[in-house]
């Protein structure tokens, strides 16, 4: 283990927005080749089950959707893999999506960053980053869990069951959702000449 680290295994999710192509990326639990029932191999879960690494990916994207509009789509996922903490990020396996977003949220969306705050069973901050991302009637103000919509609270409790195996960049478990905060990102906002 070494901190920061995407070691044993993560994914990047590649999506598109009105603006722009994007990718987020989540560290895993271990890796296996042997898929279930897809096509992009399987993970011992944190409960120790087995679970298809195509249907995990899957139902996070399902959970996601409803926090985003439908011209945000995701497209792919493609599993990583380091042999330790120092070892190069190799891709194994990928697989297509067309997953449009289904909020019917209009707020303004350009440039905009949501940061789902998570903290690990180690204590340490994990989180999820979604760009170009609708900002709703609170503006930048920051949603702790008295807020959370029910949209928010199936995200959290997808990413933080047992059953999945999402994990910290310090080997632990994802276990709390404490925040959803928003910024206008810099590097966005010159990259659409936002100020131009």
């Amino acid at each position: 283990m070494a901190p920061n680290s995407l070691s044993p295994a993560s994914a990047k999710i590649d999506y598109h927005t009105l603006y722009a192509t994007h990718h987020a990326v989540l560290p895993t639990l271990a890796w296996f080749p042997t898929s279930i029932t897809g096509d992009l191999g399987s993970y011992q879960a944190w409960d120790l089950s087995s679970i298809d690494a195509e249907d995990m990916w899957t139902g996070l994207l399902a959970v996601l959707a409803p926090l985003v509009p439908s011209t945000t789509i995701f497209d792919a996922v493609t599993v990583y893999t380091q042999a330790d903490a120092m070892a190069p990020n190799i891709p194994q396996a990928s697989h297509a999506y067309a997953v449009a977003g289904s909020s019917g949220a209009t707020g303004l969306s350009e440039a905009n960053s949501a940061t789902f705050n998570f903290k690990t069973t180690g204590n340490a901050n994990a989180k999820v980053v979604l760009l170009d991302f609708p900002l709703g009637s609170g503006g930048y103000n920051a949603i702790h869990p008295a807020g959370f919509s029910a949209e928010i609270l199936a995200l959290a409790a997808y990413i933080e069951s047992t059953a999945n195996a999402f994990s910290g960049r310090d080997d632990n478990r994802v276990n709390v959702l404490r925040k959803v905060t928003f910024d206008l990102n810099d590097k966005l906002q010159k990259q659409y000449r936002m100020g131009a």
